[in-house]
């Protein structure tokens, strides 16, 4: 008994340490854990996937070819492992041999070798991501779908290459990532079996197929060849094909001259889907698209016709930025969205010169971005991700609008001849494979003169958005940055004493005071700025009183979204020190009724028509009562 009651303290310790190593692997967890990315990426390669789908019967037959170093335990990811019916290797069946729990599949080390590996599973289609409608379905895989629909290793850094076969009804036809190889029509008088040229290496998320009953037109113009795929009947909606087809073959082009790079797929078709959850999809050689995004109504407005070409070229992009080269992990799935937003925004500008488009940047991100970097769930633009089960959280308007106002304040901090320097390095280092952020980054910083990772530790890696104080001190404005680490630059339109009026550019870096006495500092007046601007009561009161004085459209749309974070600010539940918030509920509605049918410029107006809704929801509310 005194023997027993020394071991129980040993016991103890080594109970303990083995229920912490246990904690720590995560590799059978459900979902796609860190752990199980980097330890497949480590140690299986050349993978290369056999799919077959019947979409008439609901059955499939995936088979995984890999190479290994040494036999060892493969884990395969599948949502509903329930679905499978047989796991082969070889010509043998190992299912009795393998488990199948957790969203896995596991194939025990024993029926592995090193070398070529060959497993084929058999099972039934799950139709959650297949989206099916009543005479056509489609696939949408993205972030970690792929496993609901086969068997694979779902993660983005392990690209592979997809030969694929379809069983569909006789009166349907398919779309994928590639080229259709043969049509066997021989074998049954209700369907055909497609098969389909094997794909360039792609990640899980981005393989893709569409079936169904759809109309086509083929654009060829000598340089780019490309099929749209749609189910609009009405003529006058069909006619704006052509503008569709001159927007894809404008954003190629872009791409192919700025990158150096010609489109790095085997083909590029579209197909416009009712009801499509988001704008688009950048699966290659099969890119879906919302179709009442694409076909646009009879008088389509300004900002229709801009959210088209923007949906387009941000597709587009995608191509070269996501598919060509793509995030690691999905932390990184920013990196891939900021370069589609920032080029999408650089590839509208020759298709509508007419349009004012740094005021129209500042209007579709800056706002968006404002909304939730002000909010107490805000988060830095680069993220922690433990499991692919939680990328869908990644997802919002930090990556989709802060993240391009981010890169063009690196562009502006490198220079645009620099920028592109190492873009192309960076496409050309990682092509058809993975990087990260720091991959970049650290490419960025060899054509740079400037410090781009230190500026990428504030303006990525940090949370919410920098507060910069405007105030003065005996008669004189001064710029004071709380955060001396988010460097950037903007103009400030002073007004002197004397009535004259000056544009100065002032920097973050420090403290910045103007040379003289100044009447008024209105700052950021050519949008550049991004950070709670804390304006004194007296540059509020002229900017609302003033604004009709302002010939530059661009300094009053900056101007309305500065006063619309002063409301924003000063009606939330937030405190931020030393801020001067002191525009009411009451005071932003009445300037936004009063202001709006003075207002000339249609984006700009657009603007404000945006900002009505809040103040007048909250007017005659419980809550706003005190206020007013």
């Amino acid at each position: 008994m005194k023997r027993l009651k020394t071991l129980i303290p040993f016991l103890f310790v080594m109970l303990l340490s083995l229920s912490t190593v246990s904690a720590q692997d995560h590799r059978y967890d459900a979902g796609v854990s860190r752990e199980l990315a980097e330890w497949r990426k480590a140690t299986i390669k050349d993978v290369r996937y056999e799919l077959y789908f019947d979409l008439m019967k609901d059955r499939g037959v995936a088979t995984i070819n890999f190479n290994l170093d040494a036999p060892q335990e493969v884990v395969i990811d599948l949502r509903n492992t329930d679905l499978v019916s047989d796991v082969i290797s070889g010509e043998t069946s190992i299912l009795n041999y393998c488990t199948l729990a957790n969203e896995h599949i596991v194939v025990p080390a024993s029926n592995t070798h090193a070398g070529s590996n060959r497993v084929g599973i058999v099972f039934a289609i799950d139709n959650q991501s297949l989206n099916r409608k009543p005479d056509f379905l489609y696939t949408l895989l993205v972030p970690d779908r792929a496993r609901t629909l086969f068997p694979c290793f779902d993660q983005p850094d392990m690209k592979a290459t997809y030969e694929l076969h379809l069983t569909i009804p006789k009166d349907w036809v398919a779309v994928s990532n590639t080229s259709v190889s043969s049509v066997l029509t021989h074998l049954s008088p209700d369907y055909n079996i497609v098969s389909f040229n094997p794909t360039e290496p792609l990640s899980t998320y981005l393989f893709s197929f569409v079936a169904g009953k759809f109309d086509s037109r083929t654009y060829d113009d000598g340089n780019h060849r490309f099929t749209a795929y749609y189910r609009e009947t009405d003529p006058k909606r069909l006619a704006q094909l052509d503008t569709i087809f001159d927007q894809v073959a404008a954003s190629l082009e872009w791409l192919e001259e700025y990158t150096g790079i010609p489109y790095p797929f085997a083909k590029y078709d579209l197909i416009m889907l009712p009801g499509f959850q988001y704008g688009g999809m950048e699966h290659t050689g099969a890119t879906l698209y919302n179709d009442s995004q694409m076909f646009l109504g009879e008088n389509p407005t300004l900002d229709e016709e801009l959210r088209r070409i923007q949906l387009i070229a941000h597709e587009t992009a995608h191509m070269w930025f996501g598919d060509y080269v793509t995030m690691e992990w999905f932390n990184d799935v920013w990196t891939k969205e900021i370069f589609a937003n920032y080029f999408a925004a650089r590839m509208t500008e020759p298709l509508f010169p007419e349009v004012n488009h740094r005021l129209n940047r500042l209007k579709t991100y800056t706002h968006a971005a404002y909304n939730e970097d002000r909010t107490a769930g805000n988060t830095s633009i680069r993220q922690e991700l433990d499991n692919l089960n939680n990328a869908g959280l990644i997802y919002g308007q930090t990556i989709y609008n802060k993240a391009p106002i981010v890169m063009d304040k690196i562009v502006e901090l490198m220079g645009e001849e620099a920028f592109r320097a190492g873009i192309q390095e960076y496409l050309r280092t990682y092509a058809y494979g993975n990087a990260t952020w720091p991959d970049l980054v650290a490419i960025l910083d060899k054509h740079s003169k400037e410090d781009i990772t230190t500026f990428s530790e504030a303006w990525v890696e940090k949370a919410r958005m920098p507060f910069i104080r405007f105030g003065s001190i005996r008669g004189r404005y001064h710029i004071f940055s709380t955060d001396f680490g988010w460097r950037q630059s903007f103009n400030c339109y002073v007004v002197y004493r004397d009535g004259s009026t000056e544009i100065v550019e002032v920097s973050t870096d420090g403290i910045h005071s103007f040379p003289r006495k100044a009447k008024i500092v209105i700052p950021n007046c050519d949008g550049r700025g991004y950070g709670l601007f804390s304006l004194p009561e007296e540059t509020v009161e002229w900017m609302m009183q003033n604004i009709d004085s302002i010939d530059d459209d661009l300094m009053r749309q900056s101007m309305v979204t500065m006063l619309n974070e002063v409301y924003e600010w000063h009606n939330s539940d937030r405190l931020i020190i030393g801020a001067y918030n002191i525009l009411t509920v009451r005071e932003w509605l009445d300037f936004l009724i009063d202001y709006i049918p003075r207002e000339k410029n249609y984006l700009v107006a657009s603007t404000l028509n945006g900002y009505l809704t809040k103040p007048m929801l909250e007017v005659g509310t419980a809550k706003d009562e005190a206020r007013l």
